[in-house]
């Protein structure tokens, strides 16, 4: 039981290790985590106690769990927190075109797909309609992202896209901008000036 609540709870965004101490009637007497510094350590104990209650049926005082911040080498060696691009795949048909989305954060992969009509400016669109897709799968949530405009300008020799992305969430809505270097894809810059501007806040969301 120890270790299944330690597993899951190494889980929990910003958590880098936990131990738990339970008595003889095999009840938490104590919790120890410690955690980085992207999260405020309320989120945190607000996560554990969700946890503990959602896949251990047990409601611990919270009093009885202590969370520790800390930084430098351990900190640096986590996981990079980021979703990344890992693929774009197309499929023309006549008029239309598929594209297929394909994140990955952990070693994990995240995908979606869309199809619209083959015009330049709609297929980079889709392009970023379908990576907020793939984030929401990855939140597991749905119909929170809107991708609103992608506009492609000069700075200085180099061309940037950058996009305007906007949020519902809890109620509150938010405008996030990315940028990304133009190379040889544009729609390539439009996914990663879009996960530019989501990557931000998606450790502001408290979903596990």
């Amino acid at each position: 039981m120890t270790k299944s609540i330690e597993q899951f709870l190494i889980k929990i965004q910003s958590v880098i290790g936990s131990k738990v101490i339970m008595d003889e009637n095999n009840k938490i007497e104590e919790i120890h985590i410690i955690s980085d510094l992207r999260r405020n350590p309320k989120q945190i104990l607000r996560d554990v106690e969700a946890v503990l209650m959602s896949e251990f049926d047990q409601s611990v005082d919270y009093k009885k769990i202590s969370i520790a911040q800390v930084k430098g080498d351990l900190v640096k060696t986590e996981r990079d927190p980021r979703i990344k691009l890992k693929s774009i795949e197309y499929g023309n048909c006549g008029t239309s075109i598929d594209i297929t989305i394909t994140l990955e954060k952990f070693s994990e992969n995240y995908s979606s797909k869309i199809s619209g009509i083959k015009t330049t400016s709609n297929v980079m669109r889709l392009a970023g309609m379908a990576t907020l897709q793939a984030i929401e799968n990855y939140l597991g949530i749905h119909e929170v992202f809107v991708f609103e405009d992608s506009k492609e300008v000069d700075l200085s020799t180099v061309k940037i896209i950058a996009v305007n992305i906007t949020s519902i969430y809890h109620n509150r809505e938010e405008t996030y901008i990315g940028t990304a270097k133009v190379g040889t894809d544009i729609n390539e810059a439009v996914t990663r000036a879009t996960l530019d501007a989501v990557n931000r806040h998606i450790l502001q969301m408290e979903i596990i």
